[in-house]
């Protein structure tokens, strides 16, 4: 279990514990969308990262729904 910390614009913001690999992918996904966790960031660059992410999971849940659809097709 590890907290995750970031700052944008000025303003800290930190987690409570969590799971080993949720923090992984969460570093990671900072660290694509170039998020550093030690120093600030802007509110700009955050939403980018978000709106990234977002798409990630849309085209996640299409994908899943299509899988499903073929599947329930056999």
């Amino acid at each position: 279990m590890r907290k995750v910390a970031l700052t944008v614009n000025g303003m800290r913001f930190k987690t409570k514990e969590l799971d080993e690999g949720f923090v992984d992918f969460v570093e990671g996904h900072f660290r694509d969308a170039q998020i550093n966790l030690h120093e600030d960031n802007s509110a700009e660059r955050l939403f980018i990262a978000y709106l990234k992410l977002a798409g990630r999971y849309y085209r996640d849940e299409r994908e899943i729904k299509d899988l499903l659809k073929e599947i329930e097709a056999i």
